[in-house]
């Protein structure tokens, strides 16, 4: 197994209890991975023997191809990570923290003062660095503790679900500093429980149920079929109806009271075509609602359990 990241045939166990089973997959470079599981499923040990938190009872966990086990700081060397959202001292100020842990891990009194400036820079806190921590708000405190894992500049960043608890302003708006440290280049492993939120920022999944692989690949091979909920004026008759279900894709139309409940082999290319041969079609759409289908192929692959 390459890539940036190789976890291959992992196991551990807590006191006879089996927490993570014969776990492998990988995260190639640049890609943004999210992993997924129901509560208890074993992510965040993972995560842990992934940051060398734990140690694995057998299996190895590869970065770069350097054990992390054998190999530590080499295999570390490149890896950021924000494990169980810690703790900030709160009458210290976020610059004056970073400034700390910059020196720590051996830079001078000057480079640490301008790393913790770029690292301020790129979570949007410049304007805040200089306040205490006491007054920052959860969603701040998060962004610190994110440019905290952005010190030394790592290519690799592992997140355990760094916007929960957020509200849902605070978690797009760390989404979006997430996507643009991908598009800069950095790969990304990201446990989440809020699958759409999964969605829209990962490109890959990795799945584990009971501490074992359930699923790994590409976001669009997870998901199969994506569903659509089309709002038309005037309905939809039966004639349309059968037109709409004999269209390239469609793999089950229902007319709905607001107009049509489409299941589409496929994602939004799909789903485009489609918008676009109904009003080809003549039908008047005032709306077009996506379900969530990362949902339910996690629930398909889980068999139910749930988040």
């Amino acid at each position: 197994m390459g890539g940036t990241l190789a976890v291959e045939d992992v196991v551990k166990r807590f006191r006879g209890f089996t927490a993570v089973d014969h776990v492998s997959f990988t995260v190639e470079e640049g890609s943004f991975t999210a992993l997924l599981g129901p509560n208890g499923s074993g992510k965040s040990t993972t995560l842990k023997m992934c940051t060398n938190l734990f140690q694995p009872d057998s299996g190895s966990i590869l970065v770069n191809g350097k054990d992390v086990r054998e190999c530590t700081v080499a295999a570390m060397s490149g890896v950021g990570c924000v494990i169980e959202t810690p703790e900030i001292y709160p009458d210290v100020t976020g610059r004056r923290y970073l400034e700390y842990l910059a020196k720590v891990s051996g830079m001078t009194s000057e480079s640490a003062a301008s790393e913790a400036e770029r690292v301020l820079g790129t979570v949007g806190m410049s304007d805040r660095a200089d306040g205490k921590v006491r007054g920052y708000s959860k969603g701040m405190r998060q962004r610190v503790v994110l440019a905290q894992s952005l010190l030394g500049d790592p290519s690799l960043l592992i997140l355990d679900e760094p916007t929960s608890g957020l509200d849902p302003q605070g978690s797009a708006e760390f989404g979006r500093i997430l996507a643009d440290l991908n598009r800069q280049g950095k790969t990304i492993l990201m446990s989440s429980h809020l699958l759409h939120e999964v969605e829209g920022l990962c490109d890959s999944v990795v799945i584990i149920n009971h501490g074992r692989t359930a699923a790994q690949g590409a976001l669009s091979d997870i998901i199969r079929t994506s569903r659509i909920t089309v709002s038309v004026i005037g309905g939809v008759s039966m004639e349309a109806l059968d037109s709409i279900r004999g269209m390239a894709g469609v793999v089950e139309a229902v007319a709905t009271d607001e107009g049509l409940a489409v299941r589409l082999d496929g994602g939004q290319d799909r789903q485009a075509d489609l918008i676009r041969d109904m009003i080809s079609m003549g039908f008047r759409i005032y709306a077009v609602r996506k379900e969530d289908p990362l949902e339910e192929a996690f629930m398909e692959i889980t068999g139910g359990d749930s988040e």
